[in-house]
């Protein structure tokens, strides 16, 4: 007998011949003891009504369930605890699926619900949600993946590259050649503290193994302290179109503290949050984890060029008023 997250199997070759059984834990109902020919020990795997398992046929029962009976155990009574743990623990991952699935939409509702022209509808999973401010991202999956300064205060960070009003996140998309850009607007969400806002694009893929171009949505949220010296930017991403895309969401954060009248510590961290489990988990996480690494590099050169472009008109205008102020005047004609 062989136990996985997912199924229970059994093999067995007496004789030349051959047994297989494959019973998906959803499908199964009740685990009892049981005994086969009186003094044989066994366990008796009960399925819920209309499931069949796959393999061999099961009995049947009076009740309309079917069930499969499997003795001759060494430990029968071992093999039986370990059965009951793989169920918890499946049911388990169950209820932490729709958990995840829940926060999502509700992630998603509070972030597109100011640009949607229809009220939308919060899924029942996220009725228990809503009576509380909700964390944004996963702390636990974050992993630092920046530690530095910027040149810049935590208000000029928000109101220059994060702001209604800029482009800053618009060009850089273009920049790195991403398509069908639409980024929504700060709103205020009743779920978070802050303002949340909403992205949705064709992001560019890289890697041999994905499209060339894949949907991707990108929920925002950003918290401004009263006295404007902190600044939280938190992100959690969706691409959909990639190699078990809805398995995970990459969350990352972005912590801005001002130290000076010009400048800022900026901490960022990130990682892949898996909302069920998948084969190629720990590659995901890596790799995502060292693709941020050199994205947010790039998202920060490019900032700072952004910065001395908007800045730039300024300094010419003050330039020139400076230029006019100091320049003599004219002599006049006194005839």
């Amino acid at each position: 007998m062989y136990v996985s997250s997912w199924h229970i199997c059994f093999h067995s070759n007496v004789f030349s011949k051959q047994i297989k059984v494959v019973i998906p834990l959803r499908d199964i109902d009740e685990i009892r003891r049981s005994q086969h020919a009186v003094i044989n020990p066994a366990i008796t795997i009960f399925l819920r009504m209309g499931a069949g398992g796959f393999g061999v046929p099961p009995l049947g029962c009076p009740d309309g369930r079917v069930r499969y009976k499997f003795a001759s155990f060494w430990n029968r009574n071992h093999t039986f605890r370990a059965l009951h743990r793989a169920m918890k623990n499946f049911v388990m991952m169950i209820d932490a699926e729709k958990q995840e699935r829940a926060q999502s939409a509700l992630r998603a509702h509070s972030s597109s619900r100011k640009n949607s022209k229809k009220e939308i509808n919060v899924p029942e999973d996220c009725a228990a949600l809503t009576g509380k401010l909700q964390p944004f991202v996963k702390e636990e999956v974050l992993v630092p993946v920046f530690n530095g300064t910027f040149p810049c205060t935590a208000e000029q960070f928000f109101s220059i590259l994060l702001s209604d009003d800029s482009n800053y996140i618009t060009e850089y998309r273009t920049d790195r050649k991403d398509k069908d850009i639409n980024l929504g607007q700060w709103h205020v969400a009743d779920e978070y503290d802050g303002q949340v806002r909403e992205l949705n694009c064709k992001s560019i893929c890289h890697s041999p193994m994905c499209p060339p171009y894949s949907a991707m949505t990108e929920w925002q949220h950003i918290v401004l302290s009263a006295d404007k010296m902190d600044l939280v930017f938190e992100t959690v991403q969706q691409v959909h179109d990639v190699p078990f895309g809805s398995f995970f969401e990459v969350h990352c954060r972005w912590c801005v503290k001002t130290i000076s009248s010009n400048s800022c510590s900026l901490n960022i961290s990130a990682g892949a949050h898996f909302k069920k489990w998948c084969i190629m988990q720990s590659k995901i996480k890596s790799g995502a984890v060292d693709e941020l690494k050199k994205e947010v590099k790039v998202m920060l050169d490019f900032a700072q060029g952004y910065m001395l472009k908007v800045s730039s008109p300024d300094q010419e205008n003050s330039n020139l008023a400076q230029q006019d102020n100091t320049a003599p005047d004219a002599p006049s004609d006194t005839g």
